[in-house]
């Protein structure tokens, strides 16, 4: 028979002896892990426009210092003891927070600080888009779905209140430049939207189609022929300009926007030689120097080296072959690292993503026959010495070269690689360009309809619009 009493009191004494020894057990981790670093101090927050500004004062501390700062699904780690880190946009009904933790060259470390943020107000304007007029811009965008109060439209420093139902606005201009709109909705308690950003230069506005067939109907690859067609269609005063028209001296000055899709399947994704001649290479340089954008496909992707734009030996993966038949859907991963989300971007405008595993994940290539045919950059941590997941790496490559990263592989949970980019305008280039080197970016499956086709068109217009205003 037993005895529940006495297994009782058994039990209540294994309860005493466990918690005192986890409670020691707690004092002595406690103690041999204290931090020997003391924390930061006076941490704030403080919203600036649409920007978060985090500030925090030092500790005294003979050694030098990193910082590492944890937030919303991100950490920055700055090689210096800082004392300010700036956010943003800060988007509105939505817990932000952001955490500061010190670290020696030993490896000691303070305990972490955290502060929090709360911004409430509207939602954004969505498809925010201007179309050049004349010397004028006609402005557009949709409305969000909640009671508004108000428009707050902003030109450079014009600022002007627009009503609760307006929809657009003409902006009558009658000089070249280039202008900064700001666009924000607001409510009844004067807290405004996010920021909705558009920087649009009012000059030339044609797009040219770079080729080095003759014509349009002389383009021998499939993929070359489909985004033509495409963009001939969708763009009526768009112009095919033939590589050697550049050569004998053709006057680049009256196009906004040039666009090469090089495709090759003979297994050779070299360049041609059309294309890499001085005179050519010169027009086009000096066309983006000047502030001209490109938008370069597949196998072009590589002229950013030509002109020299580009110039780190960044690692390739490159397909040039017949290709295969494949059951799998292909897309392009928008959320870098699982840290930096891109589908905010202007080229992601109107699309939807699936999350996959942290990843924002876009499909772009169906169940079908698939060329494969990337021009990627690849194995770019290593190149500037870190690990494929360091976060030092994402800077480097975002600072050193002003690359914004905006798309990998699919299954790329780091930053690896890229195969969707833009260089951002320098001293030397003031254009911007867009690259997409992606094997899953392909403009004519050979078997039969893309699935999602649709993605493959909406991602091309909107990279040519946000080229047309840059």
């Amino acid at each position: 028979m037993i005895n529940f009493n006495k297994l009782k009191g058994f039990a209540l004494l294994a309860v005493f002896f466990g918690a005192f020894i986890s409670c020691s057990y707690d004092r002595e981790i406690e103690s041999a892990a204290a931090p020997v670093i003391p924390s930061v101090d006076n941490l704030q927050v403080e919203l600036v426009g649409d920007t978060a500004v985090v500030t925090w004062s030092n500790p005294t501390y003979e050694g030098n210092l990193s910082t590492r700062i944890n937030y919303n699904n991100g950490v920055e780690n700055i090689n210096a003891p800082v004392n300010s880190f700036e956010y943003g946009i800060i988007d509105v009904n939505t817990d932000y927070f952001f955490t500061v933790k010190l670290q020696d060259d030993e490896g000691n470390y303070s305990l972490g600080e955290t502060v929090n943020m709360y911004r409430e107000g509207p939602q954004a304007v969505t498809n925010f888009r201007g179309v050049q007029d004349g010397t004028n811009v006609n402005l557009s965008w949709t409305l969000p779905q909640e009671n508004i109060s108000g428009i707050r439209l902003k030109i450079d420093s014009q600022e002007i209140t627009l009503p609760a139902d307006a929809t657009s606005y003409t902006f009558e201009n009658d000089t070249y430049s280039t202008y900064r709109f700001q666009l924000n909705a607001m409510d009844a308690d004067g807290n405004s939207s996010p920021s909705k950003y558009l920087n649009f230069t009012v000059g030339a506005t044609k797009i040219g189609y770079l080729g080095i067939a003759p014509n349009v109907a002389s383009i021998s690859d499939d993929d070359e022929i489909a985004s033509a067609n495409w963009l001939f269609e969708n763009y009526p005063d768009a112009e095919y300009i033939q590589f050697s028209d550049i050569e004998e001296g053709l006057d680049l000055s009256e196009f906004r926007v040039l666009w090469w899709h090089y495709d090759n399947d003979t297994d050779n994704a070299t360049l041609p030689a059309e294309a890499t001649a001085e005179k050519v290479v010169s027009a086009i340089a000096e066309f983006h120097r000047n502030g001209g954008g490109l938008l370069l496909n597949t196998h072009a992707v590589q002229y950013l080296w030509t002109i020299g734009r580009m110039d780190p030996n960044f690692g390739t993966a490159i397909g040039a072959g017949g290709g295969f038949d494949n059951p799998d859907t292909w897309g392009v991963n928008i959320n870098i690292g699982r840290a930096h989300d891109k589908s905010s971007h202007p080229i992601y405008e109107g699309l939807n993503s699936t999350n996959v595993d942290g990843r924002k994940v876009i499909p772009l290539l169906g169940p079908g026959w698939k060329e494969d045919h990337n021009y990627v950059f690849v194995d770019l941590p290593a190149y500037y010495g870190y690990g494929n997941a360091d976060e030092a790496a994402y800077t480097a490559i975002s600072e050193e070269s002003q690359i914004n990263m905006l798309g990998t592989w699919d299954g790329i949970a780091d930053y690896f690689m890229m195969g969707i980019f833009e260089t951002l305008p320098n001293e030397e280039y003031k254009g911007t360009a867009v690259g997409i080197g992606l094997g899953s970016f392909e403009w004519n499956q050979n078997n039969g309809e893309n699935t999602f086709q649709e993605n493959i068109e909406a991602i091309t217009k909107n990279a040519l619009d946000y080229l047309k205003v840059q």
